[in-house]
């Protein structure tokens, strides 16, 4: 009965502690998973490139900032700007690293010191007396959420092409002919639409003895 109790125990202090290092943990935010991961919450993210020096500089303390911010309720997250490229139009990041507080629908952009004190306070805090983005430009605003699903169209794209081809085996000629069929046959049936929509109009205006006049 004492050993079941002590593994308990042991079980349940392994958990304990796997949860608690999961909570201080980097998120790896990409072009497919950023809206749903950062939907709640408030976020601080970073977007980097492997080969720049000052992120390498970085990724330490950006390490032991997440285990902190934990304790303040924020969840710290990290861009590879050299992959996600719908993120990169998105934050219009022209260098590397870029960082960015995520909270309440606006997005700020961090230019302070690079220590985990300065960026604890400015996620708790010292965000306060900066000026957001503006609503277009903010990812997490509901424009730039819309804006990221047009932005990750061609991803998508390549993304169906792929498993069309090798999972189904079709050809690259009947995968292009499809895809050019979806925009002519929206057109055409917005053409339909219309059409019908002004027979309509001109029978409720003028009466049905008027629809085939020329």
């Amino acid at each position: 009965m004492a050993m079941l109790r002590r593994i308990l125990l042991l079980a349940g202090l392994a958990s304990w502690l796997s949860l608690a290092a999961g909570a201080g943990a980097v998120v790896e935010l990409t072009d497919e998973n950023f809206d749903k991961e950062t939907a709640t919450g408030v976020w601080m993210i970073k977007v980097y490139a492997p080969w720049c020096s000052h992120c390498r500089q970085l990724e330490p303390l950006w390490q032991v900032f997440a285990e902190e911010a934990a304790a303040d309720g924020v969840k710290v997250g990290k861009i590879d700007g050299t992959k996600e490229r719908a993120m990169m139009a998105r934050l219009r990041i022209s260098a590397f690293p870029s960082i960015f507080l995520l909270r309440e629908g606006r997005t700020y952009v961090y230019e302070g010191a690079r220590n985990v004190a300065s960026f604890r306070a400015f996620a708790t805090s010292s965000y306060q007396a900066a000026k957001p983005l503006p609503f277009h430009r903010a990812p997490n605003s509901i424009l730039g959420r819309a804006m990221g699903r047009l932005h990750s169209l061609p991803k998508l794209g390549m993304r169906l092409y792929r498993r069309l081809r090798d999972t189904h085996n079709i050809s690259d000629t009947s995968i292009v002919l499809g895809f050019l069929a979806v925009p002519v046959a929206v057109g055409g049936l917005l053409i339909c639409c219309l059409d019908a929509f002004y027979v309509r109009r001109a029978r409720d205006e003028f009466g049905p003895e008027h629809e085939h006049q020329e």
